[in-house]
């Protein structure tokens, strides 16, 4: 698919119309300005009065980095607000219609209102950080340039990524509140994207910072054509504020979805594309854990109590005890798998097969191919296609979730795949029964 066609002279005025009406409210101003001077000159001079008093130089030199994640994180979060209200905040100002009735095209304004809250957002965050690093690190004998870059980087793309959701929530939420409450769709994968940056950060690897960076510059890319997929200024105008009976409308729409819905082998069938992506995650997940185990770039000690697992069932309380755990276990992995699909855009499924590839190869690595292939023989015969057709699936649930289109009935598709995911579990269930008993009374 192509993107859609735009002229960057009619989006910039787009632009430069939502810049004024961020600079033109004086909470606004004094907001940007505590986040580019305020913050970043308190976290400095706390930096620099440990250095001054004797911190000790490593607990200085983490510190500082801890600070330059700290001053960029806060204006990162900043942008979720200002996304947030591109186009519902429009909506409650009345002011939306007058700019949808303009003969700008819908990729114009769209790519104009991102254009705007990016360029706030990092210029507080760049802005921030130059403070910071001014104060900071003269003197210091420590100037981290490799991580300072990785960490700027990551911040275009996780600001990106922030942005580009949260206007597609703008685009969707008929009042500011509804947009406040589904940002929590956008918070908690951010909150735990942060987390893992700011480990890295502590353990000053600047090459997992780039493969951050470059996942979230993914995730961006992915958000933004959704986002330019989906808006529409008709569906915009059409959208009614305060439609009554929410539950009412949800609950049938879930059983609209689970009607007429494919058997097992025509369902496989139509879905053959997803379940080959998840069939060759076993092969990958072999040779990638494989490699691992032999290189020794991941210790065993990590690995051992799944590999245990693998080998050999795992309970004390008799064979039938030892059936209900696997089993039991089976099942909740293939619910997490469809639950988490469409957050993962579909990886979760992806991951189905290939962790338990990535175990048997590293398995194999370790000891031999004759030990590691014991513990997916017999049960695997019926548990691998299983986690297959479920992995397709799930790829197929987040593959729709990434889809939008302009006409909408982005909920009535995602909940069709996963309708189709629901049904598929009542052949799933049973062989995952029939692979327990195997693994117990014949592996």
């Amino acid at each position: 698919m192509t993107w859609p066609k735009l002229e960057r002279r009619k989006a910039a005025l787009v632009a430069r119309r939502d810049l004024r009406d961020a600079v033109s409210e004086l909470r606004l101003i004094v907001a940007m300005v505590a986040l580019t001077l305020a913050i970043p000159i308190a976290s400095a001079s706390g930096v620099r009065a440990l250095a001054a008093f004797g911190g000790g130089t490593a607990v200085v030199n983490r510190l500082s980095l801890v600070g330059a994640f700290f001053v960029v994180f806060i204006p990162a979060s900043f942008s979720l607000v200002l996304a947030l209200e591109s186009f519902v905040g429009e909506r409650e100002r009345t002011t939306l219609e007058v700019l949808l009735s303009t003969p700008l095209r819908e990729a114009e304004i769209y790519a104009g209102k991102v254009a705007a809250v990016l360029t706030v957002s990092l210029s507080l965050c760049y802005g921030g950080l130059i403070v910071y690093c001014l104060i900071a690190f003269p003197g210091l004998g420590y100037f981290p340039l490799g991580i300072l870059l990785a960490l700027a980087l990551s911040t275009i793309c996780q600001v990106a990524a922030m942005v580009a959701g949260a206007v597609i929530i703008s685009l969707n939420a008929r009042t500011m509140r509804a947009a406040n409450v589904m940002a929590s769709f956008i918070i908690l994968p951010m909150s735990v994207a942060l987390q893992a940056e700011a480990a890295l950060i502590l353990l000053g690897r600047a090459d997992f910072l780039w493969a951050f960076a470059l996942l979230m510059a993914v995730v961006a890319v992915v958000l933004l054509r959704m986002g330019l997929s989906g808006f529409s200024r008709e569906a915009l105008l059409a959208r009614d504020v305060g439609l009554r009976q929410p539950l009412r409308r949800a609950t049938r729409a879930v059983r609209s979805s689970l009607k007429m819905r494919p058997g097992i082998f025509r369902l496989i069938w139509m879905r053959r594309t997803p379940m080959l992506l998840a069939a060759a995650g076993l092969p990958l997940g072999v040779l990638a854990g494989y490699l691992a185990g032999a290189s020794n770039a991941i210790p065993p000690a990590v690995i051992r109590p799944a590999l245990a697992s693998l080998v050999k069932s795992s309970g004390d309380g008799g064979p039938i005890y030892e059936v209900a755990t696997i089993f039991s276990h089976n099942v909740l992995a293939f619910l997490l798998v469809a639950a988490l699909a469409v957050t993962t855009a579909g990886l979760s499924g992806f991951l189905l097969t290939f962790a338990p590839g990535f175990l048997l190869g590293f398995a194999a690595a370790l000891s031999s191919w004759t030990l590691a292939l014991t513990g997916i023989v017999p049960n695997g015969l019926v548990e691998i296609p299983a986690a297959i057709i479920a992995g397709g699936l799930a790829i197929h649930i987040g593959a729709t979730a990434i889809h939008m289109d302009a006409r909408g009935g982005w909920a009535d598709r995602v909940l069709a795949a996963t309708a189709d995911y629901v049904r598929a579990l009542r052949w799933l269930v049973p062989a995952l029964a029939v692979a327990s008993v195997l693994e117990v009374f014949i592996g």
